[in-house]
């Protein structure tokens, strides 16, 4: 796979052109078609050859450019080449079906979710079974709960697509749930047997949601997405994975793809939020009782809001880059029933829990900082917190991610509390020590793995604890990350560096200081420490004070996509 960045702004200067040149609705209600339209749109202007997850770099860039500017268009655009085509190519899918996908022929979408089973793709009662007089499988939606949904499949006019996950039946035993293509719809409705049934609208990433049943519809055998696996013409299944959960474990895998794409989309709204809001203090005039007339950015207030929001922006976008690289990773040919281990799988996700929460958190400090203007829709403030607030459960829930890393960390083999004696600062050592301490508290009362297992009620005391753990590992894993990249001479330059260690000075006495009294009450820090905390935090922010127009360069968001009240 090729990882070539985007040249000269190029990808970006192609795509404000496409954004420019869409026609403005007379009102500011969302068309429903406008997401597939844009996708297809897009598709046609980069002549792309090959699925665009073939060049990670690119994709990544340009899911960041639909976020800032239409967050609709970054979910069709996630779910069509990264869910969909993703998956695709990751899990054996023919090479007419991967085409047609990717010249925007057939819309994609994901259907892995059943409505009777909340956020859980686990449990799905979706049957696929094997037909081995005709040689194709018949999918079946058994009860009105394993109806999929929610998915954006409900507009007509386009074809699509989908990922369906079911319980795949092959000689009368149940196979795991496995994988496949599935058409939906063509331009003219729904394909022979599929029921969809459109949901009420919603405010939030308003698009055409709707649940989807099927009734026994013959899918081919080429649109199974096999990875590996085979049924002989005897009718003998053979699986290179042995086990049915293995199988399920392997095709749940598949939200690695959601999780790299919704990480850079986070990440890139709060970049979008931080420059639209450092653009706004830098020029708004303020009538101050004891300066007078001065830019709103000359308050120490605004300064803690917009730096620290700075910080947590450009943090979000470090782990989300981090984690395309990953996620998005296909072995030449497709899996074949390989993919990330079980710790790489955990990482990835707690990258998208990450992200989404220091996106959510600096949408808001810029929202707060921007005034009455932020919270109008125009300002696209509200539409990003939207977003953010959307991807709390959407790719899978936030807390629930939590719980399963926490759960990993605390019963399995392929974890280590951090050794905080070889921490690179003092910032990441008091990260590592709350970490551990955190694991071994959370780990004191649980059987070990020898013993008996572990009950649903001793977990279930335990959980809120176990948040705070799985927290703290990401808070530390962040910094550490920061610090690798930002404090490193040969990649950065000296301008950079300097702002860019303030900001991680900021970043890690935020964390720090959110949970002081814990620090305080277990001897790490002294109240002295303690009460200094916020002063140290007020120094980097006066350091940086005169360098905002650099900061907002940092973010790297294309100027022609800040417009709105909040932009002059």
């Amino acid at each position: 796979m090729t990882t070539t960045a985007p040249s000269d702004g190029d990808l970006a200067q192609l795509f404000i052109r496409s954004l420019l040149a869409k026609p403005t609705p007379a009102d500011d209600r969302p068309r429903p078609a406008a997401p597939y339209e844009g996708l297809r749109h897009l598709q046609a202007l980069l002549d792309e050859k090959q699925p665009l997850i073939a060049d990670r770099l690119r994709l990544r860039s340009l899911l960041e450019l639909c976020a800032i500017s239409d967050p609709r268009l970054f979910h069709a655009m996630f779910l069509h080449h990264c869910m969909t085509i993703g998956t695709a190519l990751d899990q054996g899918a023919c090479q007419e079906d991967v085409a047609a996908l990717a010249s925007g022929e057939w819309i994609g979408a994901a259907l892995m979710n059943e409505t009777g089973c909340g956020n859980s793709s686990s449990a799905v009662r979706t049957e696929a079974r094997y037909d081995p007089a005709r040689g194709d499988f018949v999918l079946h939606t058994p009860t009105p709960e394993a109806a999929k949904g929610p998915a954006n499949v409900g507009l007509d006019g386009f074809a699509r697509l989908a990922v369906v996950s079911a319980r795949l039946v092959a000689a009368g035993t149940d196979r795991g749930t496995a994988l496949f293509l599935v058409a939906l719809r063509d331009e003219d409705g729904p394909c022979p047997g599929v029921a969809i049934e459109a949901l009420p609208p919603v405010a939030q990433l308003p698009m055409d949601y709707a649940t989807v049943r099927f009734d026994h519809v013959r899918v081919p055998r080429a649109r199974w997405l096999a990875d590996g696996a085979w049924i002989a013409e005897d009718g003998s299944f053979h699986d290179p994975l042995e086990t049915a959960d293995a199988r399920t474990r392997r095709s749940l895998g598949m939200a690695r793809f959601c999780w790299g794409a919704i990480s850079a989309g986070l990440a890139a709204v709060a970049r979008g939020s931080a420059a639209l809001a450092l653009t706004h203090a830098r020029h708004r005039r303020t009538a101050d009782r004891l300066a007078g007339q001065v830019p709103a950015l000359n308050h120490l207030g605004q300064q803690r809001l917009l730096f620290g929001a700075t910080a947590q922006a450009l943090a979000a976008t470090a782990v989300a880059h981090r984690a395309t690289r990953r996620s998005w990773h296909i072995p030449p040919g497709g899996g074949r029933g390989s993919g990330p281990d079980g710790s790489a799988m955990r990482e990835l996700a707690l990258a998208k829990v990450t992200t989404d929460t220091l996106a959510d958190a600096a949408v808001t400090r810029c929202r707060s900082a921007g005034g009455t203007a932020a919270f109008f829709s125009l300002s696209r403030l509200g539409c990003y917190q939207s977003f953010t607030q959307t991807y709390a459960s959407a790719g899978g829930d936030n807390r629930m991610i939590l719980l399963d890393a926490a759960w990993t960390m605390a019963t399995g083999q392929d974890y280590q509390p951090p050794d905080e004696t070889s921490a690179p600062d003092d910032h990441t050592r008091l990260l590592r020590a709350r970490e551990r301490l955190l694991h071994t508290e959370l780990t004191a009362h649980l059987p070990q793995p020898a013993d008996t297992a572990v009950t649903f009620d001793i977990w279930n005391e335990r959980t809120e604890l176990a948040q705070r753990f799985a927290l703290a590992h990401a808070a530390r894993t962040t910094a550490e990350t920061l610090h690798e990249k930002w404090h490193t001479p040969t990649l950065l330059p000296a301008p950079d560096r300097a702002l860019l260690a303030d900001l991680y000075q900021l970043h890690c006495l935020e964390q720090i200081d959110a949970h002081s009294g814990w620090y305080l009450a277990h001897g790490l820090l002294t109240a002295q420490q303690v009460l200094a905390l916020p002063e140290q935090a007020d120094q980097a922010c006066r350091r940086l004070a005169p360098h905002a127009q650099a900061l907002t360069e940092l973010l790297q968001v294309p100027d022609a996509l800040l417009h709105g009240p909040l932009h002059p």
